[in-house]
């Protein structure tokens, strides 16, 4: 077997492990836990939150405005198929998730999330992947202004057969 053969061959085993490891669809009644991240982001403070590095460096590509970076507050819960909760973020703002009804086709976790000042926004998650977005919201004045950031992660994420 040539090694361009035994790779494919290998590949072909690995994917069918993981594939036969148990990634069905888990049943409706399982709960998903689901992560929403505050970020306030500042054109005028210039220290970056260690946690929030990569973050900042993918956000000062869109805007590199975007000196000062911190995380405003993190909140988890669990939740069924088909519920919808409101999690706090920066003031007294809220972001709200549902939890579609249904998986995609793929077995992937659908979620409609309404962040402030912005439409509703349904996308599939993305396995161990936080889906963020800069918001309309910003708290505070002059030097003191941040600009509101979300990031939502639900879990857990497994793909259908």
């Amino acid at each position: 077997m040539t090694v361009t053969a035994m790779s494919r061959y290998l590949s072909t085993v690995v994917v069918s492990l993981f594939a036969a490891a148990g990634t069905a669809c888990p049943p409706a009644d399982d709960e998903i836990e689901v992560n929403v991240l505050s970020i306030l982001a500042s054109e005028h403070r210039k220290d970056v939150e260690p946690k929030l590095t990569e973050f900042a460096k993918q956000a000062r590509k869109k805007d590199s405005s975007l000196t000062g970076f911190r995380l405003d507050r993190s909140n988890s819960e669990k939740l069924k198929l088909g519920e919808t909760k409101k999690f706090p973020v920066a003031g007294d703002q809220v972001v709200e998730v549902t939890i579609n009804k249904e998986r995609n086709e793929k077995g992937r976790i659908v979620l409609t999330i309404k962040p402030p000042k912005l439409a509703q926004i349904t996308y599939e998650c993305v396995c161990d992947k936080y889906f963020s977005m800069a918001t309309q919201h910003f708290e505070g004045k002059g030097k003191e202004r941040e600009q509101l950031f979300i990031a939502v992660m639900a879990k857990p994420c497994v793909n259908k057969k």
